[in-house]
């Protein structure tokens, strides 16, 4: 979907300029419709390509960081099973005085 909003906005950003500059320079109509049409296929391809680049980058970035997310996340949860406040382990230094004593 963004390459095809890109595409059509580069398509038509070419037009209206086009149009424009055929108009203050006074040129045939023909010619200036005829600049404008190529001006807006060219630019809805070169639109629809950036677009596509944008998507694949988008893509692969989010693939990267829910796969980063993911793997925190195991690592987060394996170093937390059976660490409870009562699993029988000692309870800090203030524990080990009070044993040898």
């Amino acid at each position: 979907m963004v390459a095809r909003f890109a595409g059509a906005s580069l398509g038509l950003v070419a037009f209206i300029i086009t149009i424009t500059a055929g108009l203050l320079t006074r040129n045939p109509v023909e010619v200036t419709l005829s600049r404008s049409i190529f001006a807006l296929i060219l630019f809805c391809l070169i639109g629809l390509l950036l677009g596509t680049a944008a998507q694949l980058v988008v893509a692969e970035y989010e693939k990267n960081r829910e796969a980063e997310i993911q793997k925190r996340y195991r690592d987060d949860s394996a170093g937390t099973e059976g660490s409870g406040p009562n699993d029988g382990a000692s309870g800090g230094e203030g524990e080990s005085i009070h044993k040898g004593a």
